[in-house]
């Protein structure tokens, strides 16, 4: 998305809240001074109907100010892709936001490594009880046992801003009965995606 013909044109990322630390670390905004991020909260995942018109509802406001966009998400909603498509703006490559910190080899090795995974990076582990334990009844044993039966592992994905989490993960790793896995996360295959992106 090169702005090489229109050095003034404005590239949109619109991204998913878990981003933010992401984008604030690799600071490309200081490299590119026409590249501007919007922010979507990370709990419209529970609604994924909800998610979809805030998203094109960004997409259509970017691009009524004559903006590029590109569209940092996984396949967070079954049409994700297609609706990208449909309004000509670029999905950034990955599945998940986890295959996005990690790379997607080392996602895959430590899926492969252990299919019951369960993934948690900053937000998640922060707003557990707003995401997760309350929407999922996990205060009750068998939704629980229902939720994460197949569940081994719990891998927090810890990235270079986080604060001291090992409390709220060993809390939370207890009350799912999950083996801790610490790994650090890398950011060089997202921010060399975007990268090309912004450059072809």
């Amino acid at each position: 998305m090169s702005t090489s013909d229109e050095p003034s044109k404005t590239i949109r990322i619109i991204a998913c809240g878990v981003f933010r630390p992401v984008m604030e670390y690799i600071a490309l905004q200081e490299k590119y001074p026409n590249l501007k991020v919007t922010y979507l909260p990370s709990v419209l995942h529970l609604r994924p109907p909800d998610l979809k018109n805030f998203l094109v509802s960004e997409i259509n406001s970017a691009q009524k100010r004559d903006e590029a966009v590109i569209c940092l998400y996984g396949w967070c909603f079954p049409d994700i892709e297609e609706i990208c498509k449909q309004h000509s703006v670029i999905k950034v490559p990955g599945t998940y936001c986890y295959e996005m910190f990690l790379g997607p080899d080392r996602f895959n090795q430590i899926m492969n490594e252990t299919a019951g995974t369960y993934f948690m990076e900053n937000d998640l582990i922060t707003n557990f009880e707003q995401h997760c334990k309350t929407p999922l009844e996990l205060h009750d044993e068998t939704m629980r046992r229902y939720c994460f039966e197949h569940y081994t592992k719990l891998v927090y994905v810890r990235q270079p801003a986080d604060t001291d989490l090992t409390t709220q993960v060993d809390e939370i790793a207890d009350l799912l009965e999950l083996a801790i896995d610490v790994q650090d996360a890398d950011y060089s295959y997202l921010e060399n995606k975007l990268t090309e992106l912004l450059n072809p």
